[in-house]
C-alpha cells in the first residue's frame, strides 16, 4: 500500500486536474491513492498476460517476427487498463452532467411550482428530493442532509455550487443562493430561469436538426454512394483487366460499411442535445 501511494506520488504532477475529478465523481480517495492503485492494476494486468503468454507462445511455437508481440501485448494492454483507470472518473463526470443535463428544467419548473405555492425553502429543496430527477434529487438531497444537522442552507448550496460539474446547475444553484441571502423573490428569479433555459433548449434542439442535414449527406455519400460505385467499378475493371473480386474483398467492403454506420449512430448521438 505504501509503495503504491509513493508511486502515485510520483505520477501526479502529471495528473493536476484528477484531484477535481475525482471529487466531482465523487471518488473518496486522494490523486496519490487512486494513482497508485490503477498503476498497480496496470502492472499486475502486464504481467498475467505476461504468464499467460509466454507459455503459449512455446505450446504454438510463434514464428520469429511474431514472436515480438508476447512482450508488446501485455505492455499494450497494462498501458489501456492504466489510461481507462484515469479516464475513468472523467467518464463518471460525463455521465453525471448528462444526467443534470437532461433534469435540469423540469426540476426547475418544480421548483417554480413549489415556491409560487408560498411553500418554504427547505420544503421545496425536501420536495425536490423525493422526487425523481436523477442527479438532480440527489444533489439537493445532500443539501437536505447538511441542512438537518445544522448547516445554513446557503453553506450547503454554495458546496454544493463548488463541487458540481455541470456549469448550467452551478448558475442555478449559484443565483438561488444570492436570493435568498438577499432576501430576493425567489419565484421570480426561478421563472426567468426558467424562459432562459427554455429557450436554450429550443435553441439547442433546432440546431441539432441543421447538423443531421449535413450529417446525413455524410451517410449518404459514405455508406451508400461510394460503396455502391466502389463495387461497380470494380466489377468493370474486372473485365477490362482481368482483376479479380475475390469474396474476401466484398466480405471487407461489408464489414466497412457496417463499422462506418455504427461510428455514425454514435456520432449523432453524442450530438443530440440533453434534453427529455
Amino acid at each position: 500500500m505504501k509503495k503504491s501511494r509513493r508511486l502515485g506520488k510520483l505520477l501526479s504532477p502529471l495528473f493536476p486536474g484528477l484531484g477535481m475529478r475525482l471529487k466531482q465523481a465523487e471518488i473518496k480517495k486522494s490523486p496519490e491513492e487512486y494513482l497508485g492503485r490503477s498503476s498497480m492494476i496496470s502492472i499486475f494486468m502486464l504481467v498475467l498476460i505476461f504468464v499467460i503468454l509466454l507459455p503459449l507462445n512455446l505450446i504454438i511455437n510463434l514464428p520469429e517476427g511474431l514472436g515480438i508481440f508476447i512482450y508488446i501485448i501485455p505492455f499494450a494492454l497494462g498501458g489501456l487498463a492504466f489510461f481507462y483507470n484515469i479516464s475513468y472518473p472523467s467518464l463518471v463526470v460525463s455521465k453525471r452532467v448528462n444526467d443534470i443535463e437532461e433534469n435540469l428544467l423540469f426540476s426547475l419548473r418544480h421548483l417554480l411550482v413549489e415556491v409560487k405555492s408560498g411553500v418554504p425553502v427547505y420544503d421545496t429543496f425536501l420536495s425536490l428530493s423525493k422526487a425523481e430527477y436523477g442527479a438532480v434529487s440527489e444533489e439537493f438531497g445532500k443539501v437536505i442532509n447538511k441542512v438537518s444537522v445544522g448547516v445554513p442552507e446557503t453553506d450547503a448550496l454554495e458546496e454544493l455550487m463548488i463541487r458540481n460539474p455541470n456549469k448550467n446547475f452551478r448558475r442555478i444553484v449559484w443565483q438561488i443562493s444570492n436570493a435568498i441571502k438577499s432576501g430576493s423573490d425567489l419565484g421570480n428569479i426561478i421563472e426567468e430561469l426558467v424562459k432562459e433555459f427554455s429557450v436554450e433548449q429550443r435553441t439547442s434542439i433546432k440546431m441539432y436538426g441543421a447538423k443531421l442535414n449535413s450529417l446525413a449527406l455524410v451517410y449518404m455519400m459514405f455508406a451508400i454512394i461510394l460503396p455502391s460505385i466502389g463495387v461497380t467499378f470494380l466489377v468493370i475493371l474486372s473485365f477490362f483487366s482481368g482483376f479479380g473480386i475475390s469474396q474476401g474483398l466484398l466480405i471487407l467492403v461489408f464489414i466497412l460499411v457496417v463499422v462506418f454506420q455504427f461510428l455514425f449512430i454514435g456520432l449523432v448521438k453524442s450530438k443530440r442535445p440533453k434534453v427529455e
